[in-house]
């Protein structure tokens, strides 16, 4: 006797298909990210005193993250952090921003784009031992001139030389 095969599992399979494809995926959704931490070189410790140690960021072309003190208090502010390091925070230096006027604010924003360098400067007080590398956090918004994207945090590594 032939079987008589059910025309909704197929119709099912094609559904859900076109869910899964037809649905946008967003951008964090696939790993994006307007802005990189590009490599560290490293640092070597050599004994007491001030350390500078500088971290690159690279901001995608078509995008700019809000500065470190952004003109409304509605928007996120660009910031480093070295929650968990066995040396001293001195400073962090931000550089200066640019003021861009965008259609979708009455004022001009604060921003970075392109590429910017943020500056720490460390208090060491002796050379600590078994430190493989000092880890922080970059947290940022990034927005284009139509929408902003989630806020985010990237990992900041940099390499400790003996």
């Amino acid at each position: 006797m032939p079987r008589h095969r059910s025309s909704a599992t197929p119709l099912k399979a094609a559904a859900a298909l076109f869910a899964l494809l037809g649905a946008p995926l967003s951008a964090q959704q696939l790993g994006f990210s307007a802005a990189t931490i590009e490599p560290s070189p490293g640092i070597r410790i050599t004994g007491a005193g001030p350390l500078r140690v500088p971290i690159a960021v690279r901001i995608r072309r078509g995008y700019h993250i809000n500065s470190d003190k952004p003109n409304d208090p509605y928007l996120i502010p660009t910031s480093l952090a070295w929650p968990s390091v066995p040396l001293r925070v001195d400073s962090v230096s931000y550089p200066p921003a640019e003021e861009v006027k965008y259609d979708f604010s009455d004022k001009p924003l604060s921003v970075y784009s392109s590429r910017v360098e943020i500056v720490t400067t460390f208090h060491v007080e002796s050379v600590p031992a078994d430190t493989g590398e000092l880890r922080g956090s970059f947290r940022f918004q990034a927005c284009n001139d139509k929408a902003c994207l989630p806020p985010k945090t990237l990992p900041v590594r940099v390499p400790v030389r003996r």
